[in-house]
């Protein structure tokens, strides 16, 4: 299968690329330069909002794996505008071009952000869906143009909302890193770990290796035009965390602080849909997927 993966360039793309090209032909699309160097040949430096642009790239695919996007909930607050048209105009670009292309399967990467505070743990794919960030809103309203672009323009689909995924790929620079990325860097700097709050507020890690992998089965598999969840189905707290780091490396301190306003306490999600669908099962367990930070 020829496949097209957009964000190529991401954390999460850059794993797509590895893990899809071991059984399809995989090019990617990114504006950004990639961190692999063996991926440069395989991006083409396309915006996602360039209609032509995405027209022609598609014309080559059977398959799109969309995992572009803009993936700051801080940055979504500050520039809500942004995006809304990164997320959901280029989401509408992309589906666009897919259907003119006659793609065979066009898979959505959301976010659980779209669930909000949950109701219940762990948080299945019924859950109701509350987001509390424009970020959560965007995900969500693209998730509603791919089943409806899907469902009026007969395109198969497949949406997959991924918790917290990490890895050793993810851009210690930027100032929107998630939690474990963060962590890392303070670490390697000789700096201490901050945590916002007292820490016991839970989230659900999983490797970016292991959310390509579920990807790679979904795209392979029968499935089609379902709504899945991606995590570890564990719930691992911030103060749990610390701890694994601070096992791992010499001379950790740890510190409390302040915590974020708006913070979701818990999230673990419910990963039996795709198990039974998909037969996914991470394969990473939360301290190998540390360590890898440090080796």
């Amino acid at each position: 299968m020829n496949i097209l993966v957009t964000g190529g360039a991401g954390q999460l793309g850059s794993y797509l690329i590895d893990t899809l090209s071991a059984g399809h032909e995989v090019r990617a699309l990114d504006i950004r330069e990639p961190v692999i160097e063996e991926h440069h040949p395989l991006i083409s430096h396309v915006d996602i909002r360039d209609q032509a642009a995405v027209e022609r790239e598609c014309e080559w695919a059977d398959g799109i794996v969309h995992a572009a996007a803009q993936v700051s909930v801080e940055r979504s607050i500050e520039e809500p505008e942004v995006d809304a048209d990164i997320n959901i105009i280029g989401t509408l670009s992309m589906l666009k071009a897919a259907s003119l292309a006659g793609v065979g399967i066009f898979v959505y990467i959301s976010s659980s952000a779209v669930y909000g505070d949950p109701k219940y743990l762990p948080v299945d794919e019924a859950h109701p869906r509350n987001p509390k960030s424009p970020y959560g809103i965007s995900k969500l309203t693209a998730e509603e143009y791919v089943r409806v672009y899907g469902e009026s323009r007969d395109l198969d689909y497949l949406i997959i909302r991924p918790f917290n995924f990490y890895s050793s790929r993810a851009d210690p620079g930027s100032p929107y890193s998630g939690v474990i990325t963060k962590f890392v860097s303070n670490i390697k700097a000789g700096e201490p770990i901050l945590i916002e709050g007292d820490g016991e507020q839970t989230r659900d890690f999983v490797h970016a290796l292991d959310v390509a992998e579920m990807v790679r089965r979904s795209v392979e598999s029968q499935v089609r035009n379902l709504t899945m969840n991606c995590g570890s189905g564990k719930g691992t707290s911030i103060n749990e965390l610390a701890e694994v780091l601070a096992s791992i490396c010499e001379n950790v301190e740890i510190r409390h602080v302040a915590p974020r306003i708006g913070d979701i306490k818990h999230s673990i999600a419910d990963i039996s849909l795709v198990r039974d669908f998909v037969g996914f099962e991470p394969k990473i367990p939360l301290r190998e997927g540390l360590i890898s930070f440090f080796d």
